[in-house]
């Protein structure tokens, strides 16, 4: 009689069969928030059952993976490292599980696109407009461009970042991108208080006091830092804002120029008293792109919004 073959005490099999794979969301979501509390309201369970989920993963993986800092968590060296393998692996198990056929009529997901309040401005409408007609179940968050960008699209917590190309120099290597759309930037200047007349020149740019827009210290530089580094421009920034559309106003009631985009500004002479100039140094074009990590590139859903912001790219024109 032939011997029973023992079962084999190592491989992919026995990997898997040794370890409780519903751990795995759970560890997906404490990497992204690094809080058990806000773990557990994601996954559905209680508080307890999350540190106990975490008690087991760090047994696991024979680390801590969260730890105090002050009054926060924070990932160890290890935990930050596994960032990017756990949203591969739920994203690859989710399309196992996910049915053969995408449907966005049925799409319930809320997608967080990082940008600013420029290209909020000209993709909400025409985005709100296709997304009411193919996914009216599904939504869009925008937000400002938070400071730690990266890790967060590696996480998942933010799906799209839209920023200039010329910008996006730390992203390029770790993430996926598509144009959305071309713009160029132009000069305002207010019709009532502006210091100077007849066409504007480069000496008079350089005299004149002006409005800028501005990201948060820690984010990444604007076009205009990067094309000024380029160009050895400096500036005199009597007034400095995080929205492009406050600047319209600032420039109407003052006499400072701002930088703003042609798209925008076309627009905004039609409510304030103020006239465009071309910029009188030569500032390269913008290309609005969108950025998003390689880990779901093949995610159906987000490949379908991605589409969609091409799309709503698009529509605006040449």
């Amino acid at each position: 009689m032939k011997a029973r073959q023992a079962p084999p005490r190592s491989g992919p099999a026995v990997l898997l069969r040794r370890h409780n794979l519903n751990l795995l969301p759970i560890l997906r979501e404490l990497l992204r928030t690094r809080s058990v509390g806000r773990t557990a309201e994601i996954v559905g369970l209680s508080q307890s059952a999350v540190s106990a989920a975490l008690a087991r993963l760090r047994e696991t993986y024979h680390d801590d993976l969260l730890v105090m800092v002050g009054r926060r968590m924070e990932l160890t060296e290890k935990g930050a490292q596994l960032i990017e393998q756990t949203e591969r692996a739920c994203l690859e198990v989710e399309a196992l599980l996910r049915p053969p056929e995408f449907d966005p009529s049925e799409e319930t997901r809320r997608f967080v696109v990082a940008t600013a309040d420029y290209v909020t401005f000209l993709l909400a409408p025409p985005l709100a407009r296709l997304m009411a007609e193919r996914a009216p179940h599904a939504s869009v968050h925008f937000i400002d461009v938070p400071s730690d960008l990266q890790p967060q699209l590696v996480r998942g917590t933010v799906d799209l970042v839209v920023i200039p190309h010329d910008t996006a120099h730390p992203l390029e290597e770790r993430t996926s991108s598509a144009l959305l759309f071309d713009d160029d930037m132009v000069v305002i200047a207010s019709k009532r208080h502006r210091g100077f007349s007849g066409r504007l020149t480069r000496e008079v740019y350089d005299a004149s006091r002006h409005a800028r827009f501005v990201m948060s210290p820690k984010n990444t530089a604007t076009h205009q830092d990067v094309s000024f580094r380029e160009l050895g421009i400096r500036q005199h920034d009597q007034i400095r804002v995080q929205q492009f559309l406050s600047l319209p106003a600032v420039v109407e009631a003052s006499d400072c120029l701002a930088l703003v985009q042609r798209r925008l500004a076309a627009r905004f002479v039609r409510s304030y008293e103020i006239e465009i100039f071309e910029p009188p140094f030569d500032m390269p074009p913008l290309a609005i792109t969108a950025f998003w990590g390689r880990a779901v590139d093949r995610d159906p859903a987000h490949a379908w919004f991605r589409s969609l912001m091409i799309q709503a790219g698009h529509s605006l024109g040449p």
